[in-house]
């Protein structure tokens, strides 16, 4: 009999450890997502950056040539909690040593969005939210 109750302690402990392992984080990482235009095409280059309104914690991540990212603490823990945020899109384009027909960059982002105080971006996440992020920046706004 005490070897049936030690087996079922362990089947017990190891259903308890994968639903702790299953339920934490990000439940379909909430903290990935895409940056695009809004004509539909991605924002090729660059970085966005989250920023708490609550607390002023921010989360960032480089942008994937398909406008995809996903946002990092800065532990580079992957994650964005619930909240509150003003969002930046900054992107650098050196483009002088290079032709014109090798520039790998896409569209330009406008450099409103590279401020907190000009960008107009804001998004609010909530507790069980796990939908993809999606930041959408106008075309042609200077």
């Amino acid at each position: 009999m005490n070897c049936k109750a030690n087996k079922w302690r362990f089947l017990c402990c190891g259903i308890a450890i994968l639903a702790f392992v299953s339920g934490c984080g990000n439940a379909g990482n909430s903290s990935a997502g895409f940056v695009r235009f809004d004509d539909g095409t991605p924002v090729r280059s660059g970085s966005v950056e989250f920023r708490s309104v609550a607390d002023g914690s921010r989360y960032a991540s480089r942008i994937g040539t398909d406008g995809s990212f996903t946002l990092t603490d800065q532990d580079g823990e992957p994650r964005c909690p619930a909240g509150e945020y003003e969002i930046v899109v900054v992107q650098i384009v050196l483009t002088e040593d290079l032709a014109a027909d090798a520039h790998q960059h896409g569209g330009t982002v406008p450099r409103r969005y590279a401020d907190y105080y000009t960008s107009g971006l804001t998004t609010t996440r909530g507790v069980a939210d796990t939908t993809p992020l999606l930041v959408t920046l106008a075309t042609g706004d200077e």
